[in-house]
């Protein structure tokens, strides 16, 4: 009993506490599961084709052969980690990646409604529990950038009203791996014209600048190589997580039907059209991660790493919507590796294993449903919009008129 007690009276002590307990397991796994870093090593190679004028998008000798596929901007990042040696470079990588858990962490229970003093202790557990959320350890086992772009993502949408920058960050994550930019496209119809002009001006900055370093690999991504999706990855790969991953899959092949792609125009179209439903009933909040969602349900490809998602969406369905929160435990399950993943086994996956491989779009497509039942909800009982996730302003409220938010509030809603 007094145990419970002073965990109530001390929380982030003990937050703390469970984080320090997690990441103790965690770095044990770590130790001896001796994950490669290999998308960590992709973007090092990257760097020094950069520095040693390679090009860019020919045969690097990058691990089993990868080829690089993000834009010119991405690799001129990553020219620093060029002149480490390796082992320097995939401690960085992890160190840093564990960093950015906690800013994201921070970040999302900010934006779920959390307050002071709790909100640190809330962003703890949640980075504790996150480790193990299989987008998560996944994008820590090959040392991908997802974190980085997640919180680059919120950040600008944490920011006050008055802040002229708002924006950047969005700007920079799509020079860095171009699908942020549906962020571009929310902005734009939540009438938030500003913020979708610097978004713009910083991606333009981040093509201007590889342009001058790079113009040949620049021109040639942004004209060819940005519609080549067979860069990237196998379509029916098991670990796709995207609506077309899905239906190449379910049709046995490398490719989906043309008549299939209206399906996924539509849930472009539905997905931002519940963003923005939902960001004038109860702002942000929800707003930004089904944005966030609808570009995986609807990008040629989404590894399972891309999902990280998971951490803001698990926050906000706690906080306001919990009898859902098991929603969300399809992407602490695992089960999309249950499956093989190998060609051309995925070619010839029975229903049930297809049904297996694509858990996170059926658990993307549920939410987006909830998002919209909760605005819906918040409606219906009269309720004004909740505040902008940190702007200050209400939408259809002038943002002058509104004194920016110590903090963002997100309205609650009957659990």
């Amino acid at each position: 009993m007094g145990t419970f007690r002073a965990a109530r009276e001390r929380p982030l002590l003990w937050a703390g506490a469970a984080f320090a307990v997690s990441l103790a397991a965690y770095l044990v796994v770590r130790w001896f599961a001796a994950p490669s870093s290999i998308d960590l090593a992709v973007y090092r190679v990257e760097g020094a084709a950069i520095r040693n004028g390679v090009d860019l998008y020919g045969r690097l000798a990058t691990p089993k052969g990868l080829d690089a596929t993000y834009p010119p901007f991405a690799a001129i990042v990553f020219v620093p980690f060029s002149y480490l040696a390796w082992a320097v470079v995939e401690t960085i990588g992890v160190v840093v990646n564990l960093a950015l858990l906690l800013v994201v962490c921070d970040q999302a229970t900010r934006l779920a409604g959390v307050r002071m003093p709790n909100r640190y202790a809330a962003a703890l557990v949640l980075a504790a529990v996150g480790l193990w959320a299989e987008p998560v350890w996944t994008t820590l086992r090959y040392g991908q950038v997802n974190l980085a772009l997640l919180a680059l993502i919120q950040w600008d949408f944490l920011r006050p009203s008055t802040a002229r920058t708002r924006g950047l960050g969005i700007g920079i994550a799509t020079g860095v791996k171009v699908t942020p930019g549906l962020f571009v496209v929310y902005l734009l119809i939540t009438r938030r014209f500003r913020m979708a002009i610097n978004a713009a001006v910083a991606f333009a900055l981040t093509v201007a600048v590889s342009a001058a370093i790079v113009p040949s690999a620049t021109w040639r991504f942004w004209t060819k190589l940005l519609w080549d999706s067979s860069r990237v990855g196998r379509l029916e790969d098991a670990a796709n997580q995207s609506i077309r991953g899905v239906l190449a899959r379910l049709y046995h092949g490398r490719d989906v039907p043309s008549a299939w792609e209206l399906l996924i125009v539509a849930v472009l179209i539905g997905g931002l059209w519940c963003a923005r439903y939902v960001y004038l009933r109860i702002g942000d909040a929800w707003a930004v991660p089904v944005c966030g969602v609808t570009g995986l349900l609807v990008a040629p490809i989404a590894w399972t790493h891309h999902w990280v998602w998971c951490l803001p969406i698990a926050a906000l369905l706690w906080m306001q919507r919990r009898r859902w929160t098991p929603v969300v435990l399809v992407f602490w399950s695992f089960a999309v590796w249950a499956v093989p993943h190998v060609a051309p086994a995925e070619r010839h996956f029975a229903l049930w294993q297809t049904a297996l491989s694509g858990w996170y779009v059926l658990g993307g497509l549920v939410f987006i449903a909830l998002a919209a039942d909760t605005a819906r909800r918040v409606s219906c009982r009269g309720d004004g919009p909740a505040d902008d996730g940190g702007q200050g302003a209400r939408p259809g409220r002038p943002a002058a008129a509104a004194a920016p938010a110590p903090a963002p509030r997100s309205r609650r809603v009957p659990r």
